[in-house]
């Protein structure tokens, strides 16, 4: 059997794969993770992350967040079954937020609540944000008040209204990757 001396054409394109290996592996080990920890009145909840249905996506100079939770144990998961907290971040503030909580009754039916900056005074307080590749790691506080609705927020009635504040802490895919990447 011959040898043959490796080359520098040889040595670039070796040092190639394994630079894209690398890059390869780094991505396959960056996923999504994080919670809502979210206060009512009556109890405290920490809501972890569902990372197929929320994302980040970015257009002209402003950021758009979409963070989902849903309960991971049955006992919460009766009683609440998802809360979504939304808003556009222009630099480190957070800008016209949304929430809405789906959650279920003492008669096992479904109670809406969202709230908005103009309807409840929603607010969000953004303390740290930073992207690394296609991630966005972003963290932060909320406070206002929800108020049912049936139509899914186009209308929400605050004459008894929930007050919510909670903070938050989650590492974030962008939309296109985090559709692709979601089971189905």
């Amino acid at each position: 059997m011959t040898a043959f001396p490796e080359t520098g054409a040889l040595r670039i394109v070796r040092s190639m794969c394994i630079g894209v290996l690398l890059l390869l592996a780094s991505h396959a080990t960056a996923r999504e993770d994080g919670h809502i920890t979210l206060r009512l009145p009556d109890e405290e909840l920490n809501l972890p992350l569902s990372a197929g249905h929320s994302d980040w996506t970015s257009s002209q100079g402003f950021v758009q967040v979409s963070i989902l939770t849903r309960p991971d144990d049955l006992d919460t998961w009766q009683r609440f079954q998802s809360l979504r907290l939304a808003f556009d971040l222009l630099r480190n503030r957070a800008q016209m937020p949304e929430m809405s909580l789906l959650r279920r009754t003492g008669d096992a039916a479904f109670e809406r609540w969202y709230g908005r900056a103009d309807r409840g005074g929603l607010s969000v307080t953004v303390s740290d944000q930073a992207r690394n590749g296609d991630l966005l790691h972003i963290r932060g506080k909320f406070a206002g008040t929800l108020g049912r609705s049936r139509d899914f927020g186009q209308t929400i009635d605050i004459s008894t209204p929930m007050p919510v504040s909670g903070t938050f802490e989650v590492t974030l895919m962008p939309i296109a990757r985090s559709r692709q990447t979601s089971d189905p």
